[in-house]
């Protein structure tokens, strides 16, 4: 110890000696570089200079105005600003249903001449000059190119071949009928809104294609959030708006081909070189990187070197497309179409690429869209009445020909309508059209305008139409939430959040429910991922991780089970209790919140949060935790959970039961006899004998072998490390642990029940 001592203040004597030794370096060079200075013939001392501390605050004041005005510090502000009103705006919208897409889009109009330019123009010009504009739009054009090439890689090549036939009809027909639609309101309109700054053809063309597009990810999303995307509809819906995605990325090569050439005959040589550009994208690079994706499907293999030749591809796909006239985004976009179809591989690049590009670069081209949106020039009721004439054109086109289409290949008139709805999505995807028209100076500002409202109002309205027609379908959507509870009726739902969870639940499940003397209990396991921002690709991948553990103790149990991913922008908790409400499930069993967890990692954080709110003291950490969606994590849900639901609930908290020993039920008066029958069929299944504590007089049952009701006291008059289980209501249980909270760190494992006798459970034979 002495030793130890000793060498510390070695320590510091040489490191306060050689922090000496520095400063009077430094002051020695300076002082003698300044003498130097000022012996050198005709210099000239700078006035910020002189005059002491206010001359050193002057100079530094220039300085910061320098940097503020400078490119990079420019740049650097206007990001800061876009990042937080798109998340702000973003946010707001989803509270509303609404996808965050659309409030990334208007906080792009916010930002722009339409609201900050008319009502503060002197912080519209300082945060965005025009001088500025530039960066502000490479930068985002960079950015699409990112996310194009991610979009590419969302589409499955597989998925529209299960349905080839019905998706190419319905997706064409959904295409060619507004783009003909589009051709004639062209016609109507060029000859006052757009002949004196473009041709007629390339005009009408862009019309058409800007009418016709499908916005496939914001379509993707919508489908997650209705948990639709295992159904019939929800399959049909993602192959025909893929399907579309594609025919009209094809279209608008050519479009572009034949705008930037002048007529089809000068675009001859183009298309001639864009079906090279083809054979060799699926002619050569499909079938190396097919064989690549069974090379490389995991973290460890895919290195910097196979993610820089990639990445080199892909600005040489894009580089070709933009010399071939048919713009940079079209070569990003075919490069994620040939990916291979290994979900482990598309999700490897999907996450080196997709953050930076959803996150950062989207939202500086929602305002560089913004910026070019002046609401300002739709000054009469004449525009105002166009407006409306390019919206219905567009919704009629799409919704119209996608449902037609849709009955010809044999869905049902609510299907049909449910198509329309999806395919008249517009989103982020016919803003990057409207933008190559605006840069190729072929849409006046005026039409560039109008059409952003139309891309607005006709995203915004699809999930108000599909409840529209839930509303005008209500007899049919009744049958099928009857048919639902019909089907589920007497079954379990284990709600998990952690893959290793979901084993233990279901191990918990069978110790429970499974009475050897009836058939076994129908389970669901339904694992809920937060954000509806989540990819196609990324989701099958959360899937297949979510549930490997709980599949794998459902083959080793021989408990079949059903199993549920869904998505949700909101709290996960009223995710789950609308789908045990709606299910019409009879048990519900999810785990216990971190605050009883017996986790090491969960124990830290726990003893952290209440270290860092003790330092902070009347300060609270609920409303940061709140921002940044840890204060819903740490939150005990098990109130919430008894209250909301209709069925019988179970909380699990896991302290690793084993088998044999000994459960203990926990009775607070004769109600709680209901749960007698859990606890024989635990103690059965686990091999353990049954121990009964009445809180204050004993209650009467028909006592079996290998069971006993212990003298009446509280749960902390017996030794609690003697028992493996312990069961309790949920009564009896809010109770003790708020009179006992000393009780819930000797804690074995213990299931929460709250019983309700309306919903028995009745076994099915197998899942579906």
């Amino acid at each position: 110890m002495e030793r130890q001592r000793t060498d510390k203040r070695k320590l510091s004597i040489f490191y306060i000696s050689l922090l000496v030794l520095f400063l009077f370096g430094l002051w020695f060079v300076g002082m003698k570089g300044g003498e130097m200075q000022s012996t050198i013939v005709g210099h000239a001392v700078e006035p910020e200079a002189q005059g002491g501390l206010s001359g050193a605050f002057s100079a530094f004041g220039t300085s910061v105005r320098h940097h503020f005005t400078g490119t990079i510090g420019m740049l650097l502000l206007q990001i800061i600003v876009i990042l937080t009103v798109a998340r702000i705006v973003a946010w707001l919208f989803g509270k509303i249903g609404q996808p965050t897409v659309i409030g990334e889009i208007v906080a792009g109009i916010l930002l722009g001449p339409s609201l900050l330019g008319a009502l503060w123009p002197e912080a519209y010009q300082t945060v965005f000059p025009r001088e500025s504009l530039g960066n502000l739009e490479l930068l985002s054009q960079f950015g699409l190119i990112l996310f194009m090439f991610v979009i590419g890689m969302e589409l499955n090549i597989k998925d529209i071949q299960a349905r080839f036939r019905q998706s190419l009809v319905i997706s064409h027909a959904g295409i060619f009928i507004p783009f003909l639609l589009g051709l004639s309101i062209a016609y109507v309109t060029y000859r006052e809104y757009a002949a004196s700054t473009t041709s007629f053809l390339p005009y009408a063309l862009f019309i058409g294609i800007s009418m016709s597009i499908t916005a496939f990810p914001v379509l993707a999303r919508i489908i997650q959030e209705r948990q639709m995307g295992k159904s019939h509809l929800g399959m049909l819906s993602l192959s025909t708006a893929a399907a579309g995605d594609i025919s009209a990325w094809l279209m608008l090569a050519g479009v572009m081909a034949i705008t930037q050439s002048g007529s089809f005959l000068s675009a001859i040589y183009n298309f001639l070189f864009l079906i090279l550009y083809l054979l060799v994208i699926f002619g050569l690079i499909r079938p190396f990187f097919k064989m690549i994706g069974k090379l490389y499907d995991n973290q460890e293999v895919v290195g910097k070197t196979m993610i820089g030749f990639i990445f080199v591809l892909l600005l040489a796909s894009a580089y070709a497309t933009e010399l071939l006239s048919m713009h940079a985004l079209f070569g990003a976009f075919m490069l994620g179409l040939v990916m291979p179809e290994n979900f482990k591989f598309r999700k490897i690049l999907t996450e080196k690429v997709e953050d930076v590009s959803l996150a950062l670069f989207l939202p500086l081209f929602f305002v560089s869209s913004g910026l070019q949106t002046k609401l300002g020039l739709l000054d009469s009721p004449t525009l105002w009445l166009l407006t409306g004439a390019f919206t219905l054109v567009a919704i009629v086109g799409k919704l119209g020909g996608t449902y037609v289409a849709a009955r010809i290949c044999g869905e049902g008139k609510k299907a049909s309508l449910y198509l329309g709805a999806f395919m008249n999505t517009r989103g982020l995807m016919e803003l990057v059209v409207l933008a190559i028209g605006r840069e190729l100076g072929v849409l006046p500002p005026v039409i560039f305008t109008i059409l952003v409202m139309m891309t607005l109002i006709t995203t915004f309205m699809t999930t108000p139409l599909l409840r529209l027609i839930d509303l005008l379908f209500r007899r049919e959507t009744r049958r099928e939430f009857e048919a639902l509870q019909e089907a589920n009726m007497g079954g379990v739902l284990l709600s998990f959040g952690r893959a290793s969870s979901g084993a233990h639940l279901l191990h918990a499940t069978d110790l429970l429910l499974n009475n050897k003397e009836e058939e076994k209990p129908f389970v669901t396991a339904l694992h809920i991922t937060v954000g509806a921002e989540t990819n196609l690709t990324a989701s099958e991948v959360y899937e297949e991780r979510a549930f490997a553990p709980i599949r794998e103790e459902s083959n080793r149990r021989q408990l079949p089970i059903r199993t549920l991913h869904h998505h949700t922008f909101e709290h996960p908790e009223a995710e789950v209790v609308r789908t045990v409400n709606a299910g019409g499930y009879s048990f519900l069993l999810v785990g216990a919140g971190i605050n009883l967890s017996d986790r090491k990692s969960d124990k830290e954080l726990l003893h952290f949060r209440r270290k860092l709110q003790r330092k902070l003291g009347p300060i609270s950490i609920a409303t940061p935790e709140s921002w940044l969606n840890a204060h819903e994590l740490l939150r005990d849900k098990m109130h919430y959970f008894v209250e909301e639901t209709a069925c019988s609930v179970g909380v699990f908290i896991d302290r690793g039961f084993k088998k044999g020993g000994k459960v203990l039920l926990l009775t607070e008066n004769q109600e709680d006899v209901a749960l007698l029958p859990y606890a024989r069929t635990l103690a059965r299944n686990n091999g353990s004998m049954l121990d009964v504590l009445p809180e204050l007089q004993p209650v009467s049952a028909d006592w079996q072998a290998g069971e006993q009701q212990l003298p009446a006291g509280l749960p902390s008059t017996v030794s609690l490390g003697d028992y493996h289980f312990m069961i309790v209501s949920y009564r009896y249980w809010m109770r003790f642990a708020q009179d006992c909270p000393s009780v819930l760190e000797h804690l074995p494992s213990t299931i929460v029940l709250h019983h309700r006798n309306d919903r028995p459970l009745a076994p099915k034979a197998e899942a579906e």
